[in-house]
């Protein structure tokens, strides 16, 4: 039997779960979701934040729409291209959200670590 086999279970398992939210029971956002809108933050463009999570900018747009639909409210405030350039820009409210989302991933991360070495005894 190889090493890797007999070395305790404990060490090769990590924990992992994937978060999302629901608004009035229809899917919201996920993880990919927030990488997408920090991503607009950051570079200020839609086309540049769907290449930071590998969308199309026709899926992008798609993801935005529906997010506006289910919140009945704007996520990004954008302005045309051209000569003068286009962006995108964050409302306050998908800002919020965005936040609001990246702290509680940020705090499911710590207390599955901290249950799953209660469990494992890491």
């Amino acid at each position: 039997m190889p090493a890797s086999r007999r070395a305790p279970l404990r060490r090769h398992l990590v924990p992992r779960q994937k978060l999302w939210l629901n608004w009035d029971g229809v899917f919201l956002m996920g993880p990919r979701y927030l990488r997408f809108l920090d991503a607009v933050d950051r570079t200020g463009t839609i086309r540049a934040a769907g290449q930071v999570v590998g969308w199309s900018y026709r899926t992008c747009l798609n993801r935005i729409r529906q997010m506006e639909r289910v919140l009945g409210a704007k996520v990004l405030t954008t302005t045309r291209g051209g000569r003068g350039g286009g962006g995108a820009r964050l409302t306050a409210e998908a800002r919020r959200l965005v936040t609001l989302f990246a702290a509680w991933r940020q705090e499911v991360d710590r207390l599955s670590l901290a249950a799953f070495r209660r469990v494992f005894g890491r």
